[in-house]
């Protein structure tokens, strides 16, 4: 089930780029209730139990911010990897919401803020398959480009230990280090 609930997803959101490259001129010419963004991570990973190391994760991660006036903004976020490492494929799907607090007088369209959210880990490793959830905490930026604009954080994130009985699915896992990508407005 989750196999598909993440294959619509991906489906989705591929089928949707397109609109929304069209529809951030029309956005920045008006006031934006959305900001739609892709990222990518480079960063330390440690896994609970073994060697941590340098990772350059290029997951589907996907975030839409719900923009209001002030200084504090609503994000969901959805990331899907998958992995097949060692023969056995594994699926990832981590839904969740973030929190953005603007701190400087460009609101969310430019400068700096800060984030931290919470959410679900739904692993489904073929044979086993379990749910963790994650937390997450950050400083970013974003710099104009056009009518979207750059943006990038620094900080951590962290998903606990996933189980399906007594097998360990997926240890707990720290990751400190970058996320960067493009936000463009609807």
């Amino acid at each position: 089930m989750r196999k598909l609930i993440g294959g619509v997803a991906a489906v989705a959101v591929l089928l949707s780029l397109p609109v929304l490259a069209t529809a951030q001129r029309r956005a920045a010419a008006s006031g934006a209730k959305h900001e739609f963004g892709l990222d990518v991570f480079a960063g330390y990973v440690k896994p609970d139990g073994v060697d941590g190391g340098i990772a350059i994760v290029t997951p589907l991660n996907v975030r839409v911010g719900l923009v209001k006036a002030g200084k504090v903004m609503w994000e969901p976020r959805f990331t899907l990897d998958f992995s097949t490492v060692g023969g056995e494929t594994t699926y990832e799907f981590t839904p969740g919401v973030n929190l953005l607090y603007a701190q400087s007088p460009g609101g969310h369209r430019n400068g700096m803020f800060l984030t931290g959210g919470a959410g679900l880990n739904l692993v489904d490793g073929g044979a086993n398959s379990g749910a963790g959830f994650m937390l997450n905490g950050a400083v970013g930026w974003r710099k104009p480009y056009g009518s979207g604009a750059w943006r990038y954080e620094l900080g951590l994130q962290w998903l606990s230990e996933i189980k399906d009985g007594a097998a360990v699915i997926q240890p707990s896992t720290l990751f400190i280090g970058a996320r960067a990508g493009i936000s463009l407005w609807h």
